[in-house]
């Protein structure tokens, strides 16, 4: 995929209703610039895939196939490409956001389901209070991709930065001593905001809800989205609390090993995990 490509990937993925820009997957070329993808039939554009490389840990983002197309072969060819590429960078685990009538289909090209995850949204958030915390500044950025590295088992050093360092977005940290218990970061458009990666320690829930509740008081009036695992129900009470409803559902998948299993964590989008 190159900028010639925007156009026709902005409009292929819209017709399934996710809402896209040409801006999305400028980000997405610009964190990968050869793990996005254009699937062609003499010469013209029939559907694409996105990926990227987080060090040891691959994800698969997006994919959508011309409807006249579909049923032909042509999303198992992107996804077994995006899967060639991400192998060629040495990861040794590639997890994509499963919608429920697609998991069959992943299962089938060797991904194995390891939980499911509620996408929750609010229409215009509600006025929320909470205690004031720590801000990720450039001093601190280091430590937080240690700590997110250690936890989610892949480097997305990029992709943090990309958001820490972005005006407008958000980004807070609980510290511990001389170290880090949790952090949460959200990605803050004109009138709607993406909230994550949040990740935490396993056994430290107070510091997510924490964490969440900051994030989300400097959302007040946003539509906001928010991908977070079933299991979590302590983040999912909050967030039916102060107005969120879970639109739908997706199953995380993994071809090889597993990633950020021992935490507690919100993904970043689907596309990126």
């Amino acid at each position: 995929m190159r900028a010639r490509d925007f156009p026709f990937a902005t409009e292929l993925a819209n017709t399934m209703h996710w809402n896209m820009a040409t801006e999305d997957f400028e980000f997405m070329t610009s964190l990968e610039p050869d793990g996005c993808f254009v699937a062609l039939q003499n010469s013209r554009p029939i559907g694409l895939a996105t990926s990227i490389s987080f060090g040891k840990v691959g994800w698969f983002g997006n994919l959508v196939v011309k409807e006249k197309y579909r049923n032909k072969g042509v999303g198992s060819f992107l996804v077994k490409h995006a899967v060639n590429y991400l192998q060629s960078k040495e990861v040794n685990a590639i997890g994509l956001y499963a919608y429920p009538h697609l998991v069959e289909f992943y299962s089938g090209l060797g991904f194995e389901r390891d939980e499911d995850f509620s996408v929750f949204h609010a229409e215009s958030l509600s006025t929320l209070t909470s205690e004031a915390l720590s801000i990720v500044g450039t001093h601190q950025i280091a430590a937080v991709e240690a700590f997110d590295n250690c936890c989610f088992g892949g480097d997305r050093k990029r992709l943090l930065e990309s958001i820490i360092l972005e005006k407008g977005n958000l980004c807070y940290y609980v510290p511990e001593g001389d170290e880090i218990a949790g952090y949460a970061a959200a990605t803050v458009y004109e009138k709607m905001a993406w909230v994550g990666p949040l990740i935490c320690r396993k056994s430290d829930v107070d510091a997510a809800v924490l964490l969440l509740k900051g994030v989300l008081a400097n959302l007040t009036g946003k539509s906001v989205y928010i991908v977070l695992p079933k299991k979590e129900t302590d983040l999912a009470h909050l967030l039916l609390h102060v107005g969120f409803k879970e639109d739908f559902c997706v199953s995380r998948m993994f071809l090889g090993k597993v990633a950020s299993k021992n935490c507690i964590y919100i993904a970043e989008s689907l596309e990126r995990g």
